[in-house]
């Protein structure tokens, strides 16, 4: 099979073109979403000087210099442009690549899968590197190697030294991408591997991690408000074993498949071996980094959906070589394929249209126990420490989508002469899988918008000269109060945090916001807002936002 015949330059010319306008089209509405927790302090720091940024980001230090530059380019109100600037660098990429590697028919699969899949969108679009900056990195010390070993070019490796360092200084977690690269040249070489070759990857680690070292040790002379013990410090606090909370780790693991979608797993189902030589290198970076995340170092407490979004340029990349690989053997498409996956899409969203019922996160049991007894039929709210505001999908919808692929995929695998049929069906189902989750997450049309019901709120908060100080329950909209100075501070509705917040909430005299998603569950929290004067409600779909007035500041 000739994997690398390309297409005509118009073909392939509009093909990328149609797949980069789609890539732009899904990403430019949530652009101006609002910030939420860590992401609104992020713009904040950035915003503020190098002093401060420096403070805040506890990372290498070209991580505060690249939001700070975001920042002053701009503007702090519109700093997702710069992830969705290396976004587009990730795209492009990612198509040279895959053409490099496997041909123009998979570097169009990968790239449309990276465009349409939500995961690929919610990661070009995050304020933070995990997202759209660090795998661009990788990519480009990956494009570089592979430039470097077609005749062992020392200006490529000299690239890819670069790329590889600046990445590092990034993102400490970037070493993934060196771990990786170093042992796909191990398993490329394997018996051939002479003893000059070996001694080569052992100097070019030790260089790597000497002139690193020395970078991070002299980074202050260039950027004053880099503290290299505080990164230490930083680094230091995940690494545990004892204490993990592998509840929370499940339902993080278990939200980035959602995000991933049946687009970017159900293909792994045709992984051959073929397939897998020709994309080995990504999945050495698929388990060097679930290796890093889910073992070597606890991220329960931390953002770890965030963290875990490096998987989709990875998959992207397999599952375009696996759908190319399927479309150059079995060329049997017919209209009828096409129409039936039609219908099969319109049936999914269609049962995102039934009405579902909204369930407060607390206690989780209550959840478990409900899926576990057949209950599907329930909304589940997306959101994390580092965006976004929150966006609800069904979870029905998402188990029958799941489902629908998963049983296609398999049926095919036992029976070939489908599999043309069964690529149309999960692409077309995966399709609009994704498009309801960009639709809620852009516009929330189905179930309600939360930045929607949030705006409403702001803008009374503002207009009403009475209320000066605002407590807000998960800190939404806290980048747009701090700017108008009524910001107090924050509040989790959490069983863990009901001790302080008695205490915190009978001494506080200002107003509460509360854009609920999720829902206040039964105890304290509930019980308290049930006594306080609403000042303010909005609605929009199933997300209800309030101000309240409580205790002294009823009167």
């Amino acid at each position: 099979m000739d994997w690398t015949r390309n297409f005509p330059l118009p073909v392939k010319t509009l093909a990328l073109l149609a797949c980069l306008m789609l890539f732009l089209f899904l990403r430019m509405p949530g652009i101006s979403l609002p910030y939420h927790q860590d992401e609104w302090k992020t713009a904040a720091s950035a915003d503020a000087g190098a002093e401060i940024a420096g403070s805040f980001f506890s990372h290498p230090p070209l991580t505060s210099a690249l939001f700070r530059f975001d920042a002053a380019l701009f503007g702090a109100d519109h700093m997702r442009a710069l992830p969705l600037l290396f976004g587009i660098f990730s795209f492009f990429l990612l198509f040279a690549v895959m053409r490099r590697r496997l041909g123009d028919r998979a570097a169009i699969f990968a790239v449309f899968l990276y465009a349409v899949s939500f995961g690929g969108i919610w990661s070009s679009l995050q304020l933070d590197t995990d997202g759209a900056i660090v795998p661009t990195f990788f990519l480009l010390s990956l494009y570089c190697y592979d430039r470097f070993k077609e005749g062992w070019k020392w200006g490529w490796f000299a690239a890819l030294s670069l790329s590889l360092i600046v990445g590092f200084l990034v993102k400490l977690s970037f070493i993934l991408v060196v771990g990786a690269l170093l042992l796909e040249f191990l398993i490329e070489r394997g018996r051939s591997l002479q003893r000059n070759q070996l001694l080569g990857a052992v100097l070019s680690l030790a260089g790597f991690c000497g002139i690193a070292g020395l970078l991070l040790l002299w980074a202050h002379l260039a950027i004053p408000s880099f503290r290299l013990e505080a990164m230490i410090e930083h680094a230091l606090q995940f690494f545990r074993f004892a204490g993990r909370n592998y509840t929370q780790i499940i339902v993080e693991g278990v939200k980035v498949l959602y995000y991933l979608s049946p687009l970017l797993i159900a293909p792994l189902v045709f992984l051959s071996r073929e397939t897998f030589r020709a994309t080995r290198i990504f999945f050495v970076y698929l388990l060097a980094g679930l290796l890093f995340y889910f073992v070597l170092f606890d991220f329960s407490e931390g953002a770890l959906d965030k963290y875990l979004l490096f998987m989709v340029i990875p998959l992207s990349a397999i599952c375009g070589a696996i759908l190319s690989r399927i479309v150059e053997t079995y060329r049997s498409f017919e209209p009828a394929h096409v129409l039936i996956g039609a219908v099969l899409a319109l049936g999914l969203f269609l049962l995102a249209l039934v009405p579902a019922s909204v369930m407060p996160l607390y206690p989780k049991a209550a959840w478990f126990g409900a899926i576990l007894g057949g209950q599907f039929n329930l909304l589940v709210p997306f959101q994390g420490g580092s965006g976004p505001l929150g966006f609800y999908i069904s979870f029905l919808f998402i188990v029958a989508s799941f489902l629908l692929s998963f049983a296609v995929a398999l049926f095919a695998l036992w029976k070939k002469s489908f599999r043309s049929a069964a690529i149309m069906l999960i692409l077309l189902s995966g399709v609009a899988y994704n498009m309801v989750f960009v639709e809620e997450f852009s516009f929330g049309k189905l179930y309600g918008s939360a930045p929607a019901a949030l705006a409403a709120s702001l803008t009374f908060i503002e207009h009403t000269p009475a209320i000066e100080s605002v407590l807000s329950f998960n800190d939404a909209g806290a980048w747009e109060l701090r700017k108008a100075g009524k910001y107090a501070g924050r509040f989790y509705a959490a069983p863990q945090f009901e001790a302080g917040h008695r205490q915190k909430f009978s001494t506080f005299s200002g107003q509460y916001l509360v854009v609920g998603i999720p829902p206040l569950y039964d105890g304290f929290y509930k019980q308290f807002f049930s006594s306080c004067d609403t000042l303010y409600l909005t609605r929009s779909g199933n997300i209800e936002a309030r101000v309240y007035a409580c205790g002294q500041t009823k009167q």
